[in-house]
């Protein structure tokens, strides 16, 4: 199980280092790094994510308030504080997070705290029910259930929600997040605020601007989909893209 991690601290260098620790853990997955609490926010929000390193410290919305707005998620990811200030300890306790690990974070810190994430992660995922093998959708006044493998990608039109097969499009009466919850992992990834691909329907990836990726699906009409900036390290994990 791969453990998708973002990272939010204002200073940079500390958010590199982060990164560079955790790139010898082959489960996590650092699917996003920021400076600012409200831009994190919104990409957890849009995306989802299993694990939040942030600093408690930060400009405008700090990183206690974030923690407390991820809380009321549907699914919120597991916070771990970062910071230099051991006195906000007792803040920090006071809020949903599960760790904290007091800078400069080392190689030890957070081994033992990736330790304590795993555990949990095992235990959420045995509490959690079997995932559905089908999705209903609707057609021409008739509900009309999927099998998962067939589904190529879901996307959103004009508030809609939409999911292509190789066999047709269909209208589903559910929101793009209740999908994503549905089909979540299993090879279903939510690579841009409108789109989420089944990855074993991808045909082509095509190197696009500034470092992204235009997917090729393998429904009739070819259809390219965008991949967001923030979505092209979990990508690439999951596809052995180097």
């Amino acid at each position: 199980m791969k453990i998708g991690t973002i990272i939010v601290d204002d200073e940079p260098p500390i958010g590199d280092e982060i990164e560079f620790l955790l790139k010898t853990e082959a489960d996590i997955t650092v699917v996003g790094k920021y400076t600012n609490s409200l831009e994190a926010w919104e990409a957890i929000r849009e995306n989802s994510c299993d694990l939040v390193f942030l600093d408690i410290n930060m400009p405008g919305l700090t990183g206690l308030d974030l923690a407390q707005k991820l809380s009321y998620q549907p699914h919120p990811p597991f916070v771990v504080f970062i910071t230099a200030f051991p006195e906000h300890a007792l803040e920090a306790f006071n809020t949903p997070a599960v760790g904290y690990i007091t800078k400069p974070v080392t190689s030890a810190s957070l081994t033992r705290t990736l330790g304590k994430i795993r555990t949990l992660a095992k235990r959420t995922i045995n509490l959690e029910k079997p995932l559905p093998s089908k999705i209903c959708v609707l057609q021409n006044g008739k509900i009309i259930p999927l099998n998962r493998q067939d589904i190529v990608f879901v996307y959103v039109k004009d508030k809609d929600v939409f999911v292509r097969t190789q066999a047709g499009e269909y209208a589903t009466s559910l929101a793009m997040q209740e999908v994503e919850q549905l089909l979540g992992g299993q090879n279903f990834l939510r690579v841009h605020r409108q789109y989420l691909v089944n990855l074993d329907q991808v045909g082509e990836i095509i190197p696009w601007f500034h470092g992204s990726y235009l997917l090729r699906m393998k429904d009739s009409g070819s259809q390219e989909v965008p991949v967001s900036r923030n979505k092209i390290k979990e990508l690439k994990s999951m596809m052995g893209l180097k």
